[in-house]
């Protein structure tokens, strides 16, 4: 009985490295704010300007988190359409999504790495931001 004990350990062992073992990439309970910034506009002529807009409005940039494999986008209720990227920087995998309104996800990867999300509105206006997980 000893003999079978021993061995079924020492086969166990063996196949250790072969048992798929998950790693949650993202840590804590919150998502984790990504921080936004505005792409500079083309220097020369900046196009005609909307009529429509006041001119003391104030521009505010879109919300961004990733949660659990998940890039949340909400904008401001002027914009009506999204279209985003996220890219991993260590191969350049990317994922894109575009939406009708002003919500996106993207479901995205969940492995270690940096990752930029750039993303357009339709009101004209780019951002970009990059996160990591570990």
């Amino acid at each position: 009985m000893k003999n079978f004990g021993k061995k079924f350990l020492v086969i166990l062992l063996a196949l250790l490295p072969c048992i798929p073992i998950q790693v949650k990439a993202s840590t804590g309970d919150e998502p984790e704010q990504i921080p936004l910034k505005s792409e500079p506009k083309p220097s020369g002529n900046p196009g005609p300007r909307a009529r429509s807009r006041a001119r003391n409005t104030i521009e505010v940039a879109p919300s961004c988190f990733y949660y659990d494999g998940e890039v949340s986008i909400e904008a401001g209720s002027n914009v009506a359409f999204i279209s985003a990227t996220v890219t991993r920087l260590d191969d350049n995998m990317q994922w894109s999504d575009s939406s009708i309104g002003n919500t996106l996800v993207i479901s995205v990867s969940t492995e270690p790495g940096t990752y930029l999300l750039t993303l357009t509105l339709s009101d004209g206006r780019s951002y970009y931001g990059e996160y990591s997980l570990y």
